[in-house]
C-alpha cells in the first residue's frame, strides 16, 4: 500500500492527524483552500496554540514526510487514503451545517484518485451523512466514516493515545486499509456501521455535556444549601460506575464542539420524532450557568453599572487560544450590558473581537489594578501562580468571583479577599474547619 495520505483540512483535527500520521511512518500531505495558512505551515508556523505541535511540524516538514498544498489534485495523486477534516459549524436551527464537507466531496470527484481509494470523514457529522457521501462517490472511491476523540491543547497526544477507533463502513478491505494506519498504537479497533460510527461521537460528546450540567446543576443546589460541590461531587466520581471525568462545575462547556454536537444530535432526534428532553436540559442549563456567575458578582457588588471588572481567561478552554463559542466572551457581553467595564486578559490571546466597553491588558495584575472585582472565566494553571497579596492591593472592592474553582479560596480569604466560587461554600475557611472538626 503506498505511503502516502492526503488531509483535506487542517485546522485542529486535520493538524493533529496530519503530524499523528507523520509521526507514526507515514507520508502526509496537507490540503487547505486557505493559502495564507499553507503558507505558514510550509515554513513550520502553526496556526494557533495547540501542545506539543511546534517540534514535530519542523522536524517532518525537514524530512519531507509531511508537506501542505493548496492543489488538490497534487495532494490526492498516489493517495490511497484521503482523510476529511473539514469543519461542520452549527447552523442557525442547530443543526449541522455541512457545506464545507459537500464542498470538499464535489471537489474531489472533479480530480483524479488512486485506484482502490478509501475517502475516511473524521469531520463530525449527523447520522446518515456519510452514507450520503458514499452515494455521491461511489465508482470513485469507497467511503468510510471514523469519527476523531481530539481535545484541543492535548490534540497530538490524544491521537497518539487513543482510548479506542472506531471505523464506520461497509467495505472490510477499506476499514483494514484505515486501520493499518494505527496498527503501532495497539488501541482496540470498533469495526461498525457508517450511522453507528457517525451516533458514536455525537453521543459521546452528547454524555460528556450532560456531565458537565449535570455537576452545574449539583453544584448551584449545593451553594444553596451551604455545601461543597467539590467534595460532593468527588465522592460521586469515586464510584467506577460514574467516574469524576467531567464533573467539574464551573461556567458550563463552550467552545466548537459540545454545544455544537449537542444541537445538532437534538435536531436529528427531533427529525426522528424521538424524546430529546433530556437534550434540551443539557443545553438550558449550559445557557443559564454563565448569567448565573454574573448574577453572583452583581449581588456581591450591589449592582453591575459603572463597576469595572478584571477578567482572567477569554479562551474557551486552558491550553488553547481558541475563543469560538467561547463563554467567556458571552459573559463580557452581558457584563457590558448591565453597565460594567470588563478589562481582560488571557495568555494566549493576544487579539480577539471583544464587545464594545471592554479592552485587553497586557498581565494579569494589570487586568486587576483598580478594579471593583476579579472574574475567573479560564482555568489556565497560571492564574494560581499570582499571589493574593498582589492581588488584594489591587482590587479596589477586594472580591474574587472563580467561575473555574481554579484558586484556592483560604489564601485569598486570609488576605481579606471576599472569594466566591461554583457550588463552594460561601466561606470556605469555615467550611474546611468544619469538616476538619
Amino acid at each position: 500500500m503506498s505511503k502516502k495520505i492526503c488531509i483535506v483540512g487542517t485546522g485542529y483535527v486535520g493538524m493533529a492527524s496530519a503530524i499523528g500520521l507523520a509521526e507514526l511512518g507515514w507520508s502526509v500531505v496537507g490540503y487547505d483552500i486557505m493559502t495564507e495558512r499553507i503558507a505558514g505551515l510550509r515554513a513550520g508556523i502553526t496556526p494557533y496554540r495547540e501542545s506539543g505541535i511546534d517540534e514535530p511540524l519542523r522536524r517532518h516538514l525537514a524530512s519531507g514526510a509531511l508537506s501542505f498544498v493548496t492543489d488538490l489534485a497534487a495532494a490526492v495523486h498516489d493517495a490511497r487514503i484521503v482523510i476529511l477534516t473539514v469543519g461542520t459549524p452549527s447552523s442557525s436551527d442547530g443543526s449541522a451545517d455541512l457545506s464545507a464537507l459537500r464542498a470538499a466531496t464535489d471537489a474531489l470527484l472533479r480530480v483524479p484518485l488512486a485506484p482502490s481509494a478509501v475517502v475516511v470523514v473524521r469531520s463530525t457529522v449527523p447520522p446518515g451523512t456519510t452514507d450520503a457521501l458514499a452515494g455521491v462517490l461511489a465508482g470513485h472511491a469507497r467511503v468510510i466514516y471514523a469519527p476523531e476523540f481530539l481535545r484541543e491543547g492535548t490534540a497530538l497526544r490524544d491521537f497518539l493515545h487513543p482510548d479506542r477507533i472506531v471505523v464506520g463502513t461497509e467495505s472490510v478491505g477499506a476499514a483494514t486499509a484505515y486501520a493499518a494506519l494505527f496498527e503501532a498504537l495497539e488501541a482496540p479497533v470498533l469495526l461498525t456501521s457508517r450511522c453507528n460510527a457517525e451516533l458514536i461521537k455525537g453521543v459521546s460528546n452528547a454524555f460528556l455535556a450532560l456531565k458537565i450540567s449535570f455537576a452545574n446543576e449539583i453544584a448551584n443546589l449545593c451553594e444553596e444549601l451551604g455545601a461543597d460541590a467539590g467534595d460532593v461531587l468527588r465522592g460521586v466520581g469515586y464510584d467506577r460506575r460514574i467516574g469524576g471525568a467531567f464533573l467539574a462545575p464551573g461556567i458550563g462547556f463552550g467552545g466548537p464542539c459540545f454545544e455544537k454536537d449537542v444541537k445538532s444530535l437534538r435536531c436529528v432526534a427531533e427529525g426522528a420524532g424521538t424524546g430529546y428532553e433530556l437534550l434540551g436540559a443539557v443545553l438550558r442549563v449550559n445557557n443559564a450557568q454563565p448569567a448565573r456567575v454574573v448574577e453572583t458578582l452583581a449581588r456581591e457588588l450591589g449592582g453591575l453599572d459603572g463597576a469595572t471588572i478584571a477578567v482572567w481567561g477569554l479562551a474557551f478552554k486552558a491550553g488553547t487560544d481558541d475563543v469560538r463559542d467561547s463563554l467567556a466572551l458571552r459573559i463580557l457581553g452581558d457584563l457590558v450590558e448591565r453597565g460594567a467595564r470588563p478589562v481582560a486578559y488571557d495568555p494566549a490571546v493576544r487579539t480577539a473581537v471583544l464587545p464594545k466597553g471592554c479592552r485587553l491588558a497586557a498581565n494579569a495584575l494589570e487586568a486587576a489594578t483598580g478594579a471593583d472585582a476579579l472574574l475567573v472565566l479560564t482555568e489556565w494553571p497560571s492564574f494560581r501562580e499570582v499571589e493574593p497579596v498582589a492581588l488584594a492591593r489591587r482590587l479596589r472592592r477586594g472580591l474574587v468571583v472563580d467561575g473555574r474553582n481554579l484558586l484556592d479560596p483560604e489564601r485569598f480569604v486570609a488576605v481579606g479577599l471576599r472569594y466566591r466560587g461554583v457550588g463552594r461554600s460561601v466561606d470556605p475557611v469555615q467550611s474546611s474547619l468544619a469538616v476538619a472538626g
